[in-house]
């Protein structure tokens, strides 16, 4: 099989790059043979201003990106396209160049990017949905995207310009969700239900830590230092935990909230075992889920699917999450704990508990490694992969003789 890879890469490494690399590893890893194109949004800083608009002007259609996407296909013939992230340099362009050259093409959906200027349904460390099924217009008003007028404008002429065109109903043979809470607001927003697959995240696997989750005192949270990531709940929630002098708090991760952050734990007085790590890369990190007491993600918003999820599974290391999102789907009561967002004394009760009680700790990460072997292995996900690639060719195969 041949399948082409796209994706446009963050200015900031981030999950979704970590995700679509893994993606590429794993099919190359069963024998597919794989063409990645990529490309990112880094402009000359010598015409910052100007490539930056020039960018912005055409986020919505890229002639350059059609043209070299039907020339890949004519060169390559992949069996099956694979989009990851197409903002802002790729455009919805790339899904029509496949189409146009009878390659059927699968989307991943990362985030709300479809239906939302800022792409996760939050305003202001809010979850909002103000924009699902309806005009993204709103969130220019709002300045959504990065706090500016005109990059939210960019945002919402992508999102109306091919709602218009129907890329997404035309274009696209399958789509991939990564949780059953996303899929339902991606059908909420218009998406044909019969072409959204469920598929998680997945890691490869490390092994389960060398020891118990009950052995060590560290907590730790992973992820970007943004409003919506919830890390000042967190550390509201640790200074009310009363583990504050017996326990550390490791922060990985950095992001605009950093010294924000760093402030607010020395004003709370909680600063002497807390350690902002800044960013780490994957083997540093999986080093440290692996020696955790347990994995806090408090998020504000819809998560999708944040990795660090899987990661902690994988590592056999138990949860504390909030009850958002896809999280409230994914933290059963056998692998970890949830607590309302924006909630800091159930957040801190929590943590306490978590403290205290060794067996639970234990037993949670047990359940937790279960169900990472059960779901989340890079078998498991090739399998599933491969199931979607099949209903694209065949749904492409069905149109083609209709």
């Amino acid at each position: 099989m041949k399948v082409l890879v796209l994706h446009n890469r963050y200015r900031r490494y981030g999950g979704e790059d970590a995700v679509a690399e893994a993606e590429m590893e794993l099919l190359r890893a069963n024998g597919v043979e794989v063409w990645h194109m990529d490309a990112d949004n880094q402009v000359d800083g010598r015409v910052k201003l100007q490539g930056g608009l020039a960018l912005a002007l055409h986020s919505h259609w890229s002639k350059t990106s059609y043209e070299r996407v039907r020339a890949v296909c004519r060169e390559f013939r992949p069996d099956v396209a694979h989009v990851h992230n197409f903002w802002l340099r790729l455009t919805p362009a790339v899904h029509a160049a496949c189409f146009d050259e009878g390659v059927p093409t699968v989307q991943t959906l990362h985030n709300f990017r479809l239906f939302c200027v800022n792409a996760q349904f939050q305003r202001n460390g809010h979850k909002c949905e103000d924009c699902l099924g309806g005009s993204p217009w709103l969130g220019v008003a709002r300045r959504c995207y990065r706090g500016s007028f005109l990059a939210s404008a960019a945002v919402a002429r992508m999102i109306s310009a091919n709602r218009v065109r129907g890329t997404w109903t035309r274009h696209v043979s399958a789509f991939i969700a990564l949780s059953q809470h996303s899929r339902k607001l991606f059908i909420a927003g218009g998406i044909p239900a019969t072409r959204i697959h469920i598929k998680p995240n997945f890691v490869e696997d490390k092994g389960r830590g060398r020891t118990q989750p009950s052995a060590s005192r560290r907590f730790i949270f992973v992820g970007r230092l943004s409003p919506e990531k919830g890390v000042h709940e967190l550390l509201k929630g640790w200074a009310r935990s009363g583990v504050a002098d017996k326990a550390d708090l490791i922060i990985a991760g950095d992001g605009p909230e950093r010294h924000r952050l760093e402030a607010e734990a020395a004003r709370l007085g909680i600063g002497s075992r807390i350690s902002f790590l800044g960013h780490q890369p994957r083997e540093a990190v999986s080093a440290l889920l692996a020696e955790a007491r347990a994995v806090v993600l408090p998020s504000l918003f819809h998560e999708c699917f944040p990795r660090v999820l899987v990661e902690a599974m994988s590592a056999g290391r138990p949860i504390i999450a909030s009850n958002v999102g896809a999280l409230d789907e994914l933290v059963s009561e056998d692998i970890g704990v949830q607590f309302p967002a924006h909630d800091a004394p159930p957040l801190g009760a929590a943590i306490r508990r978590f403290h205290d009680d060794a067996a639970l700790v234990d037993r949670l990460g047990a359940g937790a490694r279960a169900a990472y072997l059960a779901r989340y292995t890079p078998a498991c996900n090739y399998s599933m992969l491969m199931r979607i690639y099949d209903a694209a060719r065949g749904r492409q195969a069905n149109e083609a003789v209709a």
